[in-house]
C-alpha cells in the first residue's frame, strides 16, 4: 500500500510548505493574468467571468492577500450572476492598483502596488516613529530616504516587525521583490495590520510631500 505521507522522492510531505508554495505560484499566475487583462485598458464580461472562474479553481491562493481582496470583490460583483459595465470598470481599477497602474502595464515597467496603501493616509509623526522603506524610490536611493527621515526625528529599520509604525512603498517595483509589484515586507505589513497592529502603509508620494513640511 502506498504511503500517502511520502512524496515521489521518498521524502515526507510538508503539507504547509507545499500549500504555501502553490499559493505563491498561483499568485504569480494571477499577476500575469491581471496584466494581460489590462493590456487593452478594459475588462470585458468574458474576462471578468474568466477571472472569477480562476478564483474558484485556486482555493489556496484565495486565502492570502492580495488575492483574498480580489476574491471578495468578485463575489460581490457576481452575486447577481453577471458583471455590468460599472462593476467591470471598478474591477479594472482594482487590478490596476494591484499591479501598480495601467501605465506600467502598457510601457512594460514594473510599478509598485497601490492596493495596500492606507486611504486616507494617516497623520505622520516623525519623532518616535519607526519607518521601513521598500521598493525603488523616485526621490532617490533608499539610504537617502532613510537619511531624510532620520533628520526629522524618525527611526529607520530594514525589516517590518510588530513595532513598525510606517512602511513606505517606493514608486517603482524592486528586482528583489518576490512578485513584480510587491514583496515580503508589504505582505508582512498587511498581515500585521489585519491582526490589529497599528502599522500604516504609505505611498512614496505622500511621504515625500511631507518632507518639506517637517
Amino acid at each position: 500500500m502506498a504511503d500517502d505521507s511520502i512524496d515521489p522522492h521518498g521524502q515526507p510531505f510538508n503539507l504547509r510548505f507545499n500549500r504555501a508554495r502553490r499559493a505563491e505560484r498561483d499568485l504569480s499566475e494571477l499577476l500575469g493574468l491581471a496584466k494581460g487583462l489590462l493590456a487593452d485598458g478594459q475588462i470585458t464580461k468574458e474576462e471578468a467571468a474568466h477571472l472569477n472562474d480562476w478564483m474558484t479553481s485556486h482555493p489556496d491562493a484565495v486565502e492570502q492577500w492580495p488575492v483574498n481582496k480580489l476574491a471578495e470583490r468578485l463575489t460581490r460583483i457576481f452575486a447577481d450572476g453577471h458583471a455590468d459595465e460599472d462593476e467591470r470598470s471598478d474591477l479594472a481599477d482594482l487590478l490596476a492598483s494591484l499591479v501598480g497602474g495601467t501605465a506600467g502595464v502598457v510601457l512594460g515597467e514594473d510599478a509598485a502596488t497601490e492596493l495596500p496603501i492606507d486611504k486616507p493616509p494617516p497623520d505622520l509623526h516623525w519623532p518616535g516613529s519607526i519607518f521601513v522603506f521598500t521598493g525603488k524610490f523616485a526621490y532617490g536611493t533608499r539610504a537617502s530616504c532613510e537619511r531624510e527621515t532620520s533628520h526629522r526625528g524618525g527611526s529607520c529599520e530594514r525589516a517590518v516587525t510588530k513595532r513598525t509604525t510606517f512602511l513606505v512603498i517606493g514608486t517603482f517595483g524592486s528586482r528583489d521583490w518576490v512578485h513584480t509589484s510587491f514583496g515580503r515586507k508589504i505582505q508582512k505589513a498587511v498581515d500585521y495590520r489585519a491582526s490589529g497592529l497599528p502599522v500604516a502603509i504609505l505611498a512614496e508620494e505622500y511621504w515625500s510631500n511631507l518632507l518639506a513640511e517637517a
